[in-house]
């Protein structure tokens, strides 16, 4: 029985090499598999150092583009921005003291220039507590679905480590690898059908995308596709064997 399985590997990799390889997913454990993506994904994470105060989605749960994901308590930063701008304002208020003295001689231009700096530094310094003021809400930047979460309420997040992942909701997309020999007939719009494991659909679908290069280890390309077929009910991450029927000639 061994035997008989590496003899037929053997043919199908024979019948790869001179074109003949069969165009549709094989029953034998060789099948070309598609897997269910979103058309945007993000892990969501934060480089602030603070205390989480709000986490209003839970995992699996629905969310509107704009709606708060996450927010972080930022009374310190708060404060530090309302001492950048007094700050800001008085060095201000010197800098142009200095103009106007510089008009009658009364000061140099040393001190012009040197005042104009500390304002310059100042309003540097105030912009960047400004910027980080701005992430202290995370909104969502599509209607989409809460993936997984992996903080909580009142902890303090690690730099760099995301807070959740989140999906994007409508269009899908379906990822594959495929033979490169099969770029002598495979295009943007050639169709194929995938047979979603989970649900035992078979659905309609065809190629949008090809991958800009090949893999020379394995002599595969990358293909993406899009659902011709109604794709509510498929989530992504679902997965099943798909089947391409080329044109005969091509």
């Amino acid at each position: 029985m061994q035997i008989s399985r590496v003899a037929g590997l053997f043919l199908a990799i024979m019948a790869a090499s001179s074109g003949g390889y069969p165009l549709h997913a094989q029953d034998d454990g060789t099948t070309l598999r598609g897997i269910v993506k979103p058309v945007n994904q993000a892990m969501i994470g934060t480089d602030l150092s603070l205390p989480i105060i709000s986490l209003p989605f839970r995992e699996g749960q629905d969310f509107s583009k704009g709606d708060i994901l996450a927010a972080f308590d930022c009374r310190d930063l708060e404060a530090q921005v309302k001492s950048a701008e007094a700050v800001l304002r008085a060095e201000t208020i010197t800098h142009e003291n200095n103009v106007r003295l510089a008009r009658s001689k009364a000061v140099g231009a040393f001190e012009v220039d040197l005042s104009k700096a500390k304002t310059d530094q100042v309003a540097a310094e105030l912009e960047a507590f400004q910027s980080k003021m701005a992430r202290c809400v995370i909104r969502a930047p599509y209607d989409g679905r809460i993936a997984f979460v992996r903080a909580h309420e009142h902890e303090i997040p690690e730099p760099n480590q995301p807070l959740m992942q989140i999906v994007s909701k409508g269009e899908l997309e379906i990822e594959a690898l495929l033979p490169s020999l099969w770029l002598r007939w495979l295009k943007a719009g050639t169709p194929f059908t995938i047979m979603i494991d989970e649900t035992g659909e078979k659905k309609q679908a065809e190629v949008s995308r090809i991958a800009a290069t090949v893999d020379p280890v394995s002599q595969t390309v990358k293909i993406t596709g899009r659902f011709s077929d109604d794709a509510r009910g498929i989530l992504p991450g679902m997965s099943g064997p798909t089947t391409f029927n080329p044109t005969p000639g091509e």
